[in-house]
């Protein structure tokens, strides 16, 4: 007992002596109290990720670690958890949920109250993409035509042709609309959260501003001809925000039912535009400021399989290059050259 003594009495002086020695008083804190403490402290968090992290404490991580200390939880117990969590919720989810808990611990590790995070190194199954709908410039015309009168086939005609988030469509105005350059500036986004629509920056804060199709130049200056410049375009019947739930339940949902396609979301009219303009020969580069998107490899990740076909279109380049050229096949005389 001694010698166990001495020994934990040397490994202390070491970490002392180096500047990694934690007190353990300073992990005795629990799990959700710190956790919570790491949310609130954060600033740079907007309305709807917030409340969705509080969601993810409320619903996942009191319960799982209430009364459970900072200092007392190993990776062997976040890696069961999160199995746990996979036998209910999909691999994207668990992800989200363990990625709260993670972000504490390594403010907790910065706050010199545990040594390392135990959500590190975490291993998931691998996620089953989401399948895309990708509707065709005739199947957009008939969703248009299936909407009740023209402010809806407007609504339709600006997601699938300019790949907009809803926040971003609820939040357009006059001022927004530039028919000249034929373009929409995304400058602010609408967010609905908890019954109450807030006005934020768009999405990473990446202001942009997104191409318009003549056809669909025409039909918005005509929509907007008597509203004021800092109107919105876009409202609900009774002049408020566009909330996409309410939306949805008046008469987005029955007219893609009158399609034939019950599961696509107007989200999903982004996947449309972003086909349409890739089908057009756009680059990545352009696909990726049209959405908004942080970078190019977010654009290829998410739609490399319409891009397929541009590698058919470099090889028929290339065979079209050389053909120009007028250079004989050298291997037409059945001879061989050893390359180096």
């Amino acid at each position: 007992m001694k010698a166990d003594a001495q020994k934990f009495l040397h490994s202390v002086e070491t970490e002392i002596a180096r500047g990694s020695y934690i007190a353990a008083e300073r992990g005795a804190v629990d799990v959700p109290t710190w956790v919570q403490r790491h949310l609130d402290s954060r600033a740079d968090l907007g309305v709807t990720t917030r409340n969705r992290t509080q969601n993810i404490i409320d619903v996942h991580i009191k319960p799982k670690w209430a009364s459970v200390a900072l200092s007392d939880v190993e990776h062997a117990d976040v890696a069961a958890w999160a199995k746990q969590l996979l036998g209910t919720l999909s691999v994207r989810s668990v992800k989200k949920i363990v990625n709260v808990l993670s972000a504490a611990y390594d403010s907790a590790v910065r706050d010199r109250r545990v040594h390392s995070n135990p959500c590190r190194g975490l291993k998931f199954p691998k996620a089953t993409p989401k399948s895309k709908i990708f509707l065709s410039a005739e199947q957009v015309e008939d969703l248009a035509g299936a909407t009740p009168d023209d402010r809806q086939a407007l609504i339709v005609y600006v997601l699938a042709y300019c790949g907009l988030r809803w926040g971003e469509l609820a939040g357009l105005r006059v001022q927004d609309f530039d028919p000249l350059r034929r373009r929409l500036n995304i400058e602010q986004t609408i967010v609905d959260d908890g019954g109450k629509s807030f006005v934020k920056p768009p999405k990473d804060h990446e202001i942009r501003s997104v191409p318009v199709p003549k056809f669909l130049v025409e039909k918005i200056a005509a929509y907007i001809a008597t509203a004021g410049m800092t109107d919105l375009i876009f409202t609900s019947p009774r002049g408020g925000p566009l909330r996409n739930r309410n939306e949805r339940g008046r008469w987005f949902n029955q007219a893609v039912d009158a399609i034939g396609v019950p599961e696509l979301t107007p989200h999903g009219l982004r996947h449309t535009a972003a086909s349409m303009a890739i089908s057009a020969r756009a680059s990545v580069l352009s696909v990726q400021r049209m959405l908004g998107h942080s970078s190019a490899t977010v654009t290829l990740d998410v739609y490399s399989s319409l891009f397929e076909d541009d590698l058919d279109e470099v090889a028929d380049r290339l065979d079209r290059a050389r053909a120009e050229t007028g250079l004989r096949d050298s291997y037409a005389t059945g001879s061989v050259r050893k390359i180096r």
